[in-house]
């Protein structure tokens, strides 16, 4: 039987005991498990044991539990009456105990997935409709965020879509918002995601050691409501520096929630300010055809009712106090495909306003 399993898979015995090390390494032993009701197995994990400390530089580190940022001037965002969110929806039964951490439990599915999506990386095409600021190294930004809305893009499953709110410095960059992903979950929910780049490694939540997690009812790759007739989602995500550490802090949610942070030990140009922020949507596919991006429409005529948006756009400066970004630059690269859209404030409910999106393509 272990021997069909590695015919199907494609497997050899070598490579499904590597995968098994791999599995091991990244499920932690559980305090408490939690099943949502999209089929996903939540670990509480003990905070100390999570697999952020796996990483060499953090080994010797003084992080505990209940940790906030330090510095923060983030206030709480007034909800808009004209759309819901999913904030309180956080995991049932009350969450994760107090000192422990909720992480999505790694399949060897998952594995295998990421595995296949590493050998056609780099067949496959990145396309991008970004509205975003100047990349200048004078640039010293602490912080970057939106209210975007949710949709759930088409897409085959060797592709993805994602909507995002990012900051950079170099090489280093750091992104948080919502993805179609069936690469990387094997579905086509649209879910909470957070991405780090440091140098050479990239790594999706907590699929490899760094994102320290400190929240216990909000976990990453959770399922969003999504946009449909009749009714309007939206979340907000932020990326924040605390200016007294370093430490790049992930908020969510109208309360702007901490859900954890990225030790500035793990950075090189973000170990300092970011020199860029982004808004907008990307995809990603490995054959030619291409998904849709936001609610699948070019915002040609742009209504907050059918295309797709990050409304309420701002980065936090040197001191941390909010800005509008101002002046932005579009970075399109599909035009016929995707397109991205600058509105100034034209109210307070929507503020700044990023749409974007667009049908992709069948050849």
């Amino acid at each position: 039987m272990a021997f069909l399993n590695y015919e199907v898979e494609g497997l050899s015995k070598k490579d499904n005991e590597e995968l098994g090390r791999q599995l091991k390494l990244l499920n932690k032993p559980a305090i408490k498990t939690i099943k949502t009701e999209y089929g996903d197995i939540y670990d509480c994990v003990d905070f100390y044991q999570q697999p952020a400390f796996d990483h060499p530089l953090l080994k010797n580190h003084t992080y505990y539990p209940q940790m906030k940022p330090s510095f923060s001037l983030l206030k709480r965002d007034k909800e808009s009456s004209t759309s819901n969110s999913s904030f309180k929806m956080g995991l049932k039964d009350g969450g994760c105990p107090m000192g422990t951490v909720p992480i999505r439990r790694t399949t060897k599915e998952d594995l295998i997935r990421e595995r296949r999506f590493n050998a056609s990386y780099a067949r496959g095409t990145f396309h991008f409709a970004l509205e975003q600021t100047s990349n200048d190294p004078r640039n010293q930004i602490s912080g970057a965020g939106t209210t975007a809305s949710m949709y759930n893009p088409k897409v085959l499953p060797n592709q993805w879509s994602a909507s995002v709110v990012k900051v950079q410095n170099g090489r280093d960059q750091i992104q948080a918002g919502w993805r179609v992903d069936p690469i990387l979950y094997g579905d086509t929910h649209t879910r909470f995601y957070s991405l780090f780049k440091a140098g050479t490694t990239q790594c999706f939540n907590t699929r490899c050691p760094g994102f320290v997690i400190v929240n216990t009812q909000i976990p990453l790759d959770k399922v969003f409501k999504t946009t449909r007739p009749g009714t309007l989602f939206e979340e907000t995500f932020f990326i924040e520096r605390d200016l007294k550490n370093g430490r790049w802090w992930l908020r969510y949610g109208p309360d702007f929630a901490q859900i954890g942070f990225w030790p500035p030990e793990l950075f090189t140009g973000l170990k300092g300010f970011a020199s860029q922020a982004a808004w907008g949507g990307e995809t990603f596919s490995s054959v030619p055809t291409f998904p849709q991006m936001g609610s699948g429409r070019i915002p040609l005529v742009v209504s907050t009712n059918e295309d797709a948006y990050c409304s309420k756009i701002s980065i936090l400066d040197s001191a941390g106090k909010t800005k509008d970004p101002g002046r932005l630059s579009r970075f399109e690269d599909a035009h016929a495909l995707y397109q991205v859209v600058d509105e100034p404030v034209t109210n307070e409910d929507f503020g700044h306003t990023v749409f974007y999106g667009g049908p992709g393509s069948v050849k």
